[in-house]
């Protein structure tokens, strides 16, 4: 008896040990795999006045997503310049090939976004090839936008995005 006893205990010390490298790795791979890493997150978040359109425009200018799709390669980029209240409502394509080959995907029939006030409430007008239709901000912090019932949360953008939006800055 005291054998087989002797005898298994170097297999349980292998098995225990390969246990925990999987199980280490499996905790790395979830860790990796956050698809809220991307995101902004402030400690104080709070409401924007949403009747201070400069504050509005400088808190919408930036990269979001979807919070019901934050596994997406689709990335909306706004960039509000030069005190403007228009810019465009870019749907970005990105994945890691864009790092590689320097280049993204956009739609190109992207609508122009209109910021403005009307009756006492913000609103965004987007203005496109195929009309224009009207929505409300229902909601404006530093890092989450709810319009038309749809909740985007702020992005960091990726280091290639960020690139591109100081050079498209840098353009205006």
């Amino acid at each position: 008896m005291k054998f087989e006893v002797i005898f298994v205990l170097p297999y349980i010390t292998k098995i225990l040990k390969l246990i925990i490298y999987i199980l280490t790795f499996t905790l790395f791979i979830i860790g990796c795999s956050n698809s809220k890493k991307n995101l902004i997150i402030v400690e104080n978040d709070f409401e924007i006045n949403l009747t201070e359109l400069d504050s509005v425009r400088e808190n919408l200018r930036g990269f979001w997503i979807l919070e019901k799709n934050l596994e997406s390669n689709e990335i909306i980029w706004l960039e509000f310049t030069n005190k403007m209240n228009s810019t465009s409502w870019e749907t970005i394509f990105y994945n890691k090939e864009n790092e590689k080959t320097k280049t993204y995907e956009y739609r190109t029939c992207a609508p122009i976004v209109e910021l403005m006030e009307f009756n006492g409430k913000t609103i965004i007008e987007f203005i496109s090839l195929f009309g224009r239709d009207t929505v409300e901000i229902e909601q404006l912090t530093k890092t989450k936008l709810k319009i038309s019932g749809k909740t985007y949360l702020k992005h960091k953008g990726h280091d290639f995005l960020k690139n591109l939006e100081i050079e498209q800055s840098k353009n205006v």
